[in-house]
């Protein structure tokens, strides 16, 4: 009996925690998704100040492309490393990881790993402030990917983790062999 009610906090935590999330995301865009809808002008700084937020950046896309207006999404966020570090900081967000965005965040390294194609890994160190739990570990690492020669800046990664590892506990190059090897994905090592 106890683990049904435990079942039910926990989808409701997360449920509220989503609900919560996707309303503030919203309000972040409502201006520059009203003036889409209605095809009214929406200005390149209104663009930028929101693709700045890695947070927001893969939704800003997503309806800009919605709307056939991905030309006007910056140059300089259209870039696997900004897109893999926006789908980082949104696994992050998720109620039951960090739950909120990282204070700071900054690419670490690529790692390029040989398997049936060469791949390459984003790897980010981030950290937050209190009054966050995970503020007394400092910075930590997450990683992201695997991205090809063929990957757009903002194609859906297989595999998003951190196990909240503080950096220099592991290598970069042991946190994506553990990812690569421990997260379901489709790649495998070559022979």
């Amino acid at each position: 009996m106890i683990i049904p009610i435990i079942w039910f906090i926990r989808d409701w935590y997360v449920q509220t925690g989503l609900q919560r999330l996707a309303a503030i995301k919203y309000d972040a865009m409502k201006e520059v998704l009203q003036k889409l809808a209605s095809s009214s002008n929406v200005s390149a700084p209104e663009v930028e100040a929101i693709a700045m937020k890695p947070s927001l950046r893969i939704i800003l896309y997503r309806a800009l492309e919605a709307f056939g207006h991905q030309e006007m999404f910056p140059k300089d966020f259209y870039t696997e490393e900004k897109g893999a570090e926006s789908y980082l900081v949104n696994w992050l967000e998720f109620p039951t990881e960090l739950g909120r965005p990282p204070d700071m965040i900054m690419l670490m390294k690529i790692v390029t790993l040989e398997l049936d194609v060469r791949v390459h890994y984003y790897v980010f160190k981030f950290k937050t402030t209190a009054p966050s739990w995970a503020s007394k570990f400092g910075w930590m690492m997450g990683v992201c990917g695997p991205y090809n020669q063929s990957s757009l800046p903002f194609d859906v990664p297989e595999r998003v983790f951190s196990r909240f590892n503080p950096v220099g506990l592991l290598t970069p190059d042991a946190e994506v062999t553990w990812v690569h090897e421990s997260i379901n994905g489709n790649f495998k090592k070559a022979p």
